[in-house]
């Protein structure tokens, strides 16, 4: 879930709860208002026929058109005594001009004359106008709580939106940053202390990062130049006691065994040599290479070497595959993925190789697919060592791709493992 929309809904129950009271209190607020007008009306209305009664004057008629309605009935002592205050109260009311009943509002009152008669008025008003407007005030106080709600919504994403620019910058160089390339410093253009102190803390990451990263790129070139003359010097002593003729049978067995370890060591020697190379960009001179022919010379090449496998393969031609790339750096891509095809097929199975313009796949039987986050990973074999496999030719090819502007990728289907290179 992205940031801003975490922080949306940590916000959305604080600001629905505080939204809903206002529109509450406001509701109230405004519903309480407009019973106590009419309360106020249904009092000045009793006052007014009550002064009218006591000073001998004419009184209205009790239907007189308008809505509101009155009755005056004598009552006792006792009753006076029981009913000081003025009571209000809801009740049904007969409305003459309407010739119905309806909801009303009375106010009921306990007076005395002039004679000591007590009379008890009651006033009453109907209620329907009051309530549809009541009504209203509900429906616009809920409307206004949707067009609140959702103009904060978008108030605030934008807003985060905007604050959380710096983050998401910083994001984005992250996403196209490749160790080892010349790339834009981290972009600290904000003016917010956090985001400062990231951009900050990730600078120092990516330089202390990118100077391990050249001083070990220098470190396995160096080693790896160093040891080509120990080894050789190795192999050939090796090769000079092997051809001493009072060696038993016993010695001459341990000595190959020392020989094809010494071998393997020399050729992984020699791989970690050429990606060092490759990745200091030590291969800069680039031609056309039909890949396509390439490929061809280098399955036959396989064909010969591997015959004892009893491995068939075939190439499928849908077009022409040309590239500009280092000749060399063409043929290291194409011997390597061909070969890993080749010590990975089990015996009696088939390779198959497709060539079109875009790029070029190749496939070989698999059980179960690799791990795609590790297989370009430098001694990756997840099934362990394969005679003849250094763990290196995958990695190798990565690097050849990632230096000429190809890519290369990774599929399982139909059981059958699938390396694919194509133009970016």
């Amino acid at each position: 879930m992205k940031l801003i929309y975490k922080i949306m809904l940590s916000l959305l129950l604080p600001l629905v709860l505080t939204l809903g009271l206002w529109g509450w209190l406001s509701y109230s607020t405004m519903t309480r208002k407009i019973h106590a007008d009419t309360d106020l009306i249904l009092k000045d209305y009793t006052e007014n026929i009550i002064m009218r009664k006591l000073s001998g004057d004419e009184i209205p008629e009790r239907f007189n058109g308008a809505y509101n309605t009155y009755y005056i009935r004598e009552v006792t002592a006792e009753y006076a005594a029981e009913n000081p205050l003025a009571v209000y109260d809801e009740a049904e009311s007969y409305l003459k001009s309407q010739e119905e009943f309806a909801s009303s509002r009375i106010r009921r009152q306990v007076f005395m004359d002039n004679q000591g008669q007590y009379y008890e008025i009651t006033v009453s008003m109907p209620t329907f106008e009051q309530d549809v407007l009541v009504e209203h005030v509900l429906w616009w106080t809920i409307l206004l709580f949707v067009v609140l709600f959702i103009s904060l919504l978008f108030i605030g994403i934008r807003v985060i939106s905007r604050n959380l620019r710096p983050l998401d910058d910083l994001l984005n160089w992250m996403d196209s940053y490749i160790p080892g390339i010349n790339s834009t410093k981290v972009p600290s253009e904000t003016d917010i202390l956090e985001f400062k102190r990231l951009a900050t803390v990730a600078q120092r990451a990516v330089d202390r990062f990118e100077h391990q990263y050249e001083e070990r790129k220098m470190f396995i070139g160096n080693v790896s130049h160093e040891l080509q003359t120990p080894l050789a010097v190795c192999n050939n002593r090796l090769e000079m006691m092997l051809n001493r003729t009072d060696l038993n049978e016993e010695m001459a067995g341990e000595l190959i065994k020392l020989q094809r370890s010494l071998r393997h060591i020399i050729r992984l020697n020699k791989t970690l040599l050429l990606l060092s190379r490759i990745e200091n960009n030590q291969y800069p001179e680039t031609t056309s290479v039909n890949i396509g022919q390439l490929l061809a010379e280098t399955i036959n090449d396989n064909n010969e070497i591997w015959s004892f496998k009893n491995i068939s393969s075939s190439i499928q031609n849908h077009g022409e595959f040309v590239v500009s790339i280092n000749e060399q750096m063409a043929s290291v891509l194409t011997t390597n993925l061909v070969k890993n095809a080749f010590v990975h097929s089990p015996e009696d199975s088939t390779i198959q190789i497709e060539v079109s313009e875009n790029g070029f796949s190749i496939s070989n039987p698999g059980t179960a697919p690799l791990d795609d986050t590790k297989i370009f990973h430098r001694f990756y074999q997840p099934n362990g060592r394969k005679e003849g496999s250094t763990g290196l030719g995958l990695a190798l090819s990565y690097s050849v791709c990632k230096s000429s502007g190809l890519a290369i990728s990774y599929t399982f289907a139909d059981n059958r493992h699938i390396f694919s290179v194509s133009r970016k």
